[in-house]
């Protein structure tokens, strides 16, 4: 049942096309990630999970939707205003849901271990913040869950979509939808923090060097 409604709620939100961002003013602009990824975590994620984002927009609707706990951080709180606003017009409770208004790279470092199933990266671009993002959410996921990296045609995530890929003891692609790609954790030892750089494949020194 709740899941149907957050099929709803995907369909209202493509339906209306809500605008949420705008640097200089929040509700000008629309940078909603591609309705794949949308329907993706609709259809794939249970109802009840413990979820994160950097950034926020329509997939922070999705996931008030289906999440027990939702954490989101983002710099713009104009732009949370407005996420909470059309989210309490549609009847969505927003108060399971944690706004964080700062960048992500002054928060993530000093979050406390929490259990995850499911983290989006879709913040700050700007080197090197994705991969701050991801280094201090990763150990927080459980086994079998997600890590989604939007914008992977920035150079940024795309570095990071192909470290992942080299991580096949640690990480399973799920999923390439459009500009995200989706891995799924697939063990219980430390992908992230306390790895060495000579246990990563993608650190590889080639060799004659």
């Amino acid at each position: 049942m709740v899941q149907n409604q957050t099929l709803r709620i995907l369909e209202a939100l493509l339906r209306e096309d809500p605008k949420f961002h705008g640097r200089d003013m929040a509700g000008t602009q629309n940078y909603a990630i591609h309705p794949m990824v949308l329907e993706w975590m609709a259809t794939k994620l249970s109802v009840g999970i413990r979820t994160f984002e950097t950034g926020c927009g329509y997939t922070t609707i999705l996931l008030a939707s289906l999440a027990s706990k939702h954490t989101v951080i983002s710099p713009f709180p104009e732009e949370h205003e407005l996420i909470r606003s059309w989210c309490a017009s549609h009847w969505i409770s927003t108060d399971h849901v944690e706004f964080i208004a700062k960048p992500s790279q002054e928060v993530v470092p000093n979050l406390p271990h929490q259990p995850l199933d499911f983290v989006l990266i879709d913040g700050d671009h700007a080197f090197p913040a994705p991969f701050i993002d991801w280094y201090y959410m990763a150990d927080m996921l459980r086994v079998g869950g997600h890590v989604a990296v939007d914008d992977t045609q920035i150079p940024t995530g795309g570095i990071l979509r192909q470290f992942l890929l080299q991580e096949s003891g640690r990480w399973s692609l799920a999923s390439d939808l459009g500009k995200t790609s989706i891995f799924t954790r697939v063990t219980d030892l430390h992908v992230a923090k306390g790895v060495m750089w000579d246990q990563q494949p993608f650190c590889r020194i080639p060799e004659g060097h």
